[in-house]
């Protein structure tokens, strides 16, 4: 069994201009999929695009505004609303105040990634080398 507390997801943070990226699990767990808590900082409009991985996001506080690019809509963002990127979507994830989400990542994030030009993730191997295509 794991336990971890928010201290130790603290130790793992990624901490970005424009978001702060809690890992709880990562791949060396062993899940299939690692989970990290995302603070959205205020007035930030996040270009992403997941190209390696699929992700499940829920709301946990705050608000904001998810933006599907590649198969159009927009939607509200609020505490227990839920949007999964099941194909790769390009998105823009917004919020002018501030927003807490919990994202579960699917291959698992190995834990120094960090988004590149086209806000995605690169493929890590397990010892943090970038995966090449």
């Amino acid at each position: 069994m794991i336990i971890r507390h928010k201290s130790d997801a603290e130790k793992t943070a990624v901490d970005e201009d424009k978001f702060i990226s809690k890992r709880y699990t990562l791949r060396k767990d062993g899940m299939g999929h690692s989970v990290h808590e995302t603070y959205i900082k205020p007035g930030q409009h996040l270009h992403m695009w997941y190209k390696n991985h699929k992700e499940t996001v829920i709301c946990t506080e705050g608000s904001g505004q998810i933006q599907d690019l590649t198969e159009g809509g927009t939607w509200d963002l609020e505490p227990g609303v839920l949007y999964a990127l099941d194909k790769h979507q390009k998105h823009i994830l917004s919020s002018e105040e501030g927003m807490t989400v919990l994202c579960v990542f699917s291959p698992s994030l190995v834990g120094p990634e960090d988004h590149d030009e086209e806000g995605s993730y690169p493929l890590y191997e397990d010892d943090g080398t970038i995966v090449k295509h």
